[in-house]
């Protein structure tokens, strides 16, 4: 009776120290994981689920600059010019296409020629092109407008200095007109005075039938060539009285 309660004494005994002697190698392995049991940092066992990122936005192909719509053997047509925002210095690169046709990502849906409408999917997305929006841009100058009052003042000098010319020219002509006949008389006078009574009459005839209906400037120009020749007759007379005299 002695010997088996000895034998179950030994035996708690034993027991107790495998068990002290389990727990203590399991401290020397992981000294933290009390810690983790205790969760003293208040730690989840999984990361929080992240955002789900935004989809990626559609590619979009050059701006879309509106350039004509027109009509090619019945169909309604539409003129585009595609420019790359990132190759400024390059030219655009222009399309023309018809309802329904299509060309790399640019799709014409519709196109009305009377509001200046054209419905445009682009790479998927829809778009609308009109003139007002999405033309080329022009660049007007516009030359700085003088005021009325000096522009009349301007033209009312250059025609008083106009006038003032044009009256100059033409008192000048008149004086040397008036000096031509002057001088045709005069010259008239001492070549008429050498002629006879009868003579004279028969120019006076003959002149007054040549100048009747002319005008003043051919009237003159008919009395130097008659004083011209009134000149010759009376140097051919003279010569003649001369030699009667020798």
């Amino acid at each position: 009776m002695l010997n088996s309660g000895h034998k179950v004494l030994f035996g708690v005994i034993g027991l107790v120290l495998f068990l002290g002697s389990s727990f203590m190698l399991e401290g020397a392995e992981n000294p933290y994981q009390a810690i983790s049991k205790r969760n003293a940092f208040k730690l989840a066992n999984e990361p929080p689920p992240r955002a789900a990122a935004p989809p990626p936005a559609p590619v979009k192909s050059e701006d879309i600059k509106l350039t004509g719509i027109y009509r090619h053997k019945g169909i309604e047509r539409v003129a585009l010019a595609l420019v790359d925002p990132k190759k400024k210095t390059e030219p655009p690169k222009y399309i023309e296409l018809a309802a329904g046709e299509k060309q790399g990502g640019i799709e014409i849906v519709s196109i009305d020629k009377k509001t200046g409408k054209v419905s445009v999917k682009e790479f998927g997305s829809m778009r609308s092109l009109t003139f007002k929006e999405n033309t080329f841009k022009t660049s007007v100058t516009k030359s700085p407008r003088s005021s009325s009052k000096s522009t009349s003042s301007r033209s009312s000098s250059s025609r008083r200095a106009a006038e003032a010319k044009e009256a100059s020219d033409r008192k000048k002509r008149e004086e040397e007109e008036r000096k031509r006949r002057e001088e045709a008389s005069r010259r008239s006078s001492s070549s008429y005075s050498n002629y006879t009574s009868a003579q004279r009459a028969e120019m006076r005839s003959t002149y007054e039938q040549l100048t009747r209906g002319k005008s003043e400037a051919e009237k003159a120009k008919i009395r130097e060539q008659f004083a011209a020749e009134f000149r010759g007759r009376a140097g051919d007379s003279r010569d003649s009285r001369r030699g009667r005299g020798r």
